[in-house]
């Protein structure tokens, strides 16, 4: 699969909001790094800055940058200078040179620029898994037939379906978990489980031949085939929300109790409260009740005050749901945490 660039670059057109708050560097930020393999733009902006999610600040990314941005290579030298005593990041590249951003980019020079996040640790959640209402996945295509009669198929297995009206690329999904909000119990859609992909033979118009190209973990019969998406970079430019929307964690990604770095963990928020790729939201774990002695000598129940638990970078949007990676967790993070915008600690 293309890896999916998450890169400096990749901020065209995307707007930011005003930052008014001023920086804080850490202790013993570099003056001068060297980029190397593996670095993302929130590790290397985790040696500057206490709030790593602040990088487009650090660079004074303005219109024009972000019309004409950059790439960032291992071997290019980021030096730190200060404007109007203000910090601030500018670049020295390296032996990769240059490279402008033109329609005749190659696609190995993409691949190799430095991500804003980890990308294999979301490389699997940007096409599955499926977030959809009932009604529409229960009016999916759907897989009716395979060799010798078996109700599970493998790779190379041809299969026959209901429903499909376009050649090229499917996938196998079949029916998951509702996710339902914990506070208004509204149903926000459901988690269908992704089972593998399929290639179209022939299409005729009762019944339709596909060939299974490959197993995530299992393709059954009554499966329902969703149209593979194309590829397509994702553009992320780290920024709090600025409408106030607040939530909660929901899920975590395969059923796990708790979530730490690198986790995926599914919010009760998405298009519709203005939720959008970028996001960095503070996570918040609820305080604890505790027993006290009153000045009056009365024993009553008080709740200790919320404390910050980490932060969760939005990466792929739905209209009620959104899906997070946790980049940072100063504990473990679970379901039913607050989230928020991160200035709020």
């Amino acid at each position: 699969m293309r890896k999916s660039i998450i890169s400096l670059a990749l901020a065209l057109g995307l707007a930011l909001p005003a930052f008014s708050d001023t920086l804080t560097l850490r202790a013993d930020a570099p003056t001068r790094y060297t980029v190397v393999k593996g670095d993302t733009l929130w590790g290397i902006s985790g040696r500057y800055l206490k709030s790593p999610w602040k990088w487009p600040q650090l660079w004074r990314m303005n219109k024009s940058e972000i019309r004409n941005p950059h790439w960032i290579y291992p071997g290019d030298v980021l030096v730190l200078t200060y404007v109007n005593g203000e910090p601030r990041l500018t670049l020295e590249k390296g032996a990769q040179g240059d490279i402008k951003l033109s329609p005749q980019m190659r696609m190995d020079d993409i691949d190799q620029a430095v991500n804003s996040i980890p990308a294999k640790a979301i490389e699997p959640f940007l096409k599955r898994p499926l977030v959809t209402d009932q009604a529409q996945f229960q009016s999916a295509p759907v897989l009716i037939a395979g060799p010798e009669q078996r109700l599970a198929f493998g790779t190379g297995d041809k299969v026959y379906a209901n429903g499909v009206t376009e050649p090229g690329s499917w996938q196998a999904f079949r029916p998951g978990k509702p996710l339902i909000d914990p506070d208004t119990k509204e149903n926000l859609g459901y988690e269908v489980v992704y089972g593998g992909d399929l290639v179209v033979d022939k299409i005729s118009p009762d019944v339709q031949t596909l060939r299974v190209t490959g197993i995530a973990e299992e393709i059954l019969k009554g499966d329902r085939l969703v149209k593979a998406p194309k590829d397509q970079f994702v553009r992320y430019v780290p920024h709090a929300p600025d409408n106030g929307v607040q939530g909660k964690i929901i899920a975590i990604y395969n059923g796990v109790d708790g979530a730490a770095q690198y986790s995926t963990v599914i919010i009760n928020r998405g298009s519709r409260e203005g939720v959008e790729s970028g996001h960095v939201f503070g996570v918040f774990k609820k305080g604890k009740p505790m027993e006290i002695t009153a000045a009056d000598g009365q024993k009553k129940v008080v709740l200790l005050p919320a404390e910050p638990g980490g932060k969760v970078f939005i990466y792929r949007v739905f209209e009620k749901v959104s899906y997070g990676l946790v980049m940072e967790s100063a504990t473990e993070l679970n379901k039913g945490d607050v989230i928020a915008a991160p200035e709020a600690e």
